[in-house]
């Protein structure tokens, strides 16, 4: 009581700003909490967007290099390499000329695969010799280089063999302890390595490419990293995700991502100062502007009687706006007071957070774009192989007449998925593709197997679907049914609409075993990625991305005894009952 008649008996002005700072004070601290609650938001989304960015990278190192092991490995079986590692010395020496030649060849090939790829080498024992993709394309064999790379590998999942400091992908045949009949091999370099890490990374930021068993690593630019503490810290890191991990007494935000095909992680470092400076910065100038807040009020106390109780009033209600989601606020206030300069940090605070959010967006946006062009992009180069072949024997048969047409369909065909531009076209553009690659299978299997195209279904030639979604579908069941049929093979094309989407059934008489049908279906419903995948998990994961759950393909045993695939397409837009046809 006492205290309270003190208070009481105060003059006007100590009791008004007394008032104020009462009532100031749970304002700023809901403003700490709204600030400290924003600031715990952008920590995170600048944390996933990290993590995104690290997995997209990684998913890129391991596409490049599975496709220069996966090209190593069909050169072990090279028909060149064959004879001069085994017969070399009875070829006659045109031939053995011409072999090595061809080997060197397919050196440059693979040297051509990869942007990492230094040297491309084939040693042969057998001749002493070493067939690589330098200038000197032939040189005497390196003993020490050569027992190197022979030895086998202590982690059968490591792709990578270091010595002297260099990087290799080994491959000899035959495997095993005793000295391979020739080997191939293909060096890393480092040095592109490197860069390409060095492009993964914004200013300030680190990137290390780092073996799981620590035989090797490549950073860009982070070798004072790498050659302190993170060797000893690397059994503690998380495979993927992210975490806050202390090296020399400096604080990282570290993203990292595992490759099962590389036996390595990718690891991005941010420092944490980096992440948090506008942050602390913003922080700063609140706590600033709090203290300046209090000593006006005090000194102003009963001229800001009238003019502060708006203004605080407006702000209350913008950082509930931002609480709700809502950034689409911009407070305008005409004088450059204390309240003018919060409400322009404000502004600025807004327009930050929704800088961050779009740039998560585009970020996630990008990612399934690449996703859905890496998907377009697995065409299999067989059918050009196979198609070459028929030309070849239909010149040396001088049927000129089968010649026109098979060129005519392959260019056509060639027109078509090598266009660029919209990732759509019409329905009747895809079916006009698919009969062009038909034609061409046709004059291959000299009519060994019957196409069947039903019409397209009038008012849906103009409907826009994805390109080069259904001749994938008729090349797998060339491919995996109907190729091996001497006679009476058949494939139906049927497309029929109805007022919500749009069916188009594939079916083959090629016949397909139980179990077989029952692994397509788990892998079309797997939610896990594939590196490599065939023509119906290529079209399916694409339908999905363009239209949804309700899209993708539909597998089962067909009355013609072999696989049906059904393409479910919805309908973006309601079909006039005219157009609908029933099967």
């Amino acid at each position: 009581m006492g205290l309270i008649k003190r208070i009481g008996s105060l003059p006007i002005l100590p009791k008004l700003a007394l008032t104020f700072l009462m009532v100031l004070t749970p304002l700023f601290y809901i403003g700490l909490k709204m600030g400290e609650s924003g600031s715990n938001i952008v920590r995170a989304e600048i944390a996933n967007s990290l993590a995104s960015r690290t997995e997209l990278y990684m998913d890129l190192l391991d596409s490049d290099f599975d496709r220069t092991i996966r090209l190593l490995g069909e050169y072990m079986y090279d028909e060149d390499l064959m004879k001069l590692s085994t017969s070399s010395e009875v070829m006659p020496i045109i031939e053995r000329t011409y072999s090595v030649l061809r080997l060197k060849n397919r050196m440059d090939q693979l040297n051509r695969t990869s942007s990492f790829v230094e040297n491309a080498m084939a040693f042969i024992p057998d001749m002493n010799r070493v067939v690589s993709s330098k200038e000197n394309s032939i040189s005497e064999l390196d003993n020490e280089l050569f027992q190197a790379l022979s030895q086998p590998q202590k982690n059968v999942a490591e792709p990578f063999l270091v010595w002297n400091g260099r990087i290799f992908i080994s491959m000899p045949y035959p495997g095993g302890n005793e000295l391979p009949m020739f080997l191939l091999a293909v060096e890393i370099s480092s040095t592109q390595l490197s860069s390409k890490l060095k492009q993964f990374t914004q200013e300030a930021s680190l990137a290390a490419l780092v073996s799981n068993n620590m035989e090797w690593a490549v950073s860009g630019e982070f070798d004072r990293v790498l050659g302190s503490e993170l060797p000893d810290r690397l059994d503690t890191v998380k495979v993927d995700g992210t975490e806050i991990i202390t090296l020399d007494h400096v604080d990282y935000l570290l993203a990292s991502k595992e490759s099962d095909i590389l036996n390595a992680k990718l690891m991005m470092f941010v420092p944490v100062k980096q992440v948090e400076k506008p942050l602390e910065r913003y922080r700063n100038w609140v706590f600033a502007l709090y203290g300046v807040s209090v000593l006006v009020i005090i000194a102003f106390a009963f001229g800001m009687y009238r003019i502060i109780h708006r203004p605080l009033k407006l702000l209350v209600r913008s950082f509930r706006r931002i609480e709700q989601g809502k950034f689409d606020i911009s407070i305008e206030y005409p004088f450059t007071d204390e309240f003018g300069y919060l409400y322009k940090q404000l502004n600025a605070m807004v327009r930050e957070l929704k800088r961050l959010i779009h740039e998560v967006y585009e970020q996630e946006y990008r990612a399934r774009v690449a996703e859905l062009r890496h998907l377009q992009s697995q065409i299999n180069p067989h059918f050009l192989y196979n198609t070459f072949f028929i030309l070849y024997r239909l010149a040396k048969q001088e049927e000129n007449e089968s010649i026109a047409r098979l060129t005519n369909h392959l260019g056509e065909y060639f027109e078509f998925i090598t266009r660029d531009g919209s990732q759509e076209v019409t329905l009747a553009s895809e079916v006009a593709h698919a009969k062009s690659y038909t034609d061409i299978q046709t004059i291959r299997f000299s009519n060994r197997i019957e196409v069947r195209f039903s019409e397209v279904p009038k008012g849906a030639e103009g409907i826009l679907v994805p390109r080069l979604i259904l001749q994938p579908i008729i090349e797998n069941a060339y491919e995996h049914a109907l190729e091996k049929k001497a006679k009476g093979g058949l494939l139906e094309v049927d497309i029929q609409m109805t007022s919500s989407e749009l069916l188009i059934r594939v079916e083959d008489s090629g016949g397909i075993a139980e179990d077989t049908l029952n692994h397509l279906q788990i892998m079309l419903n797997s939610q896990q990625d594939v590196a490599e995948s065939t023509g119906l998990i290529n079209v399916h994961r694409r339908l999905l991305i363009n239209y949804g759950d309700k899209a993708g393909l539909r597998l089962s045993r067909g009355d013609l005894c072999g696989l049906k695939v059904i393409m479910v397409i919805p309908l973006k837009e309601e079909v006039p009952s005219a157009s609908i046809t029933n099967r």
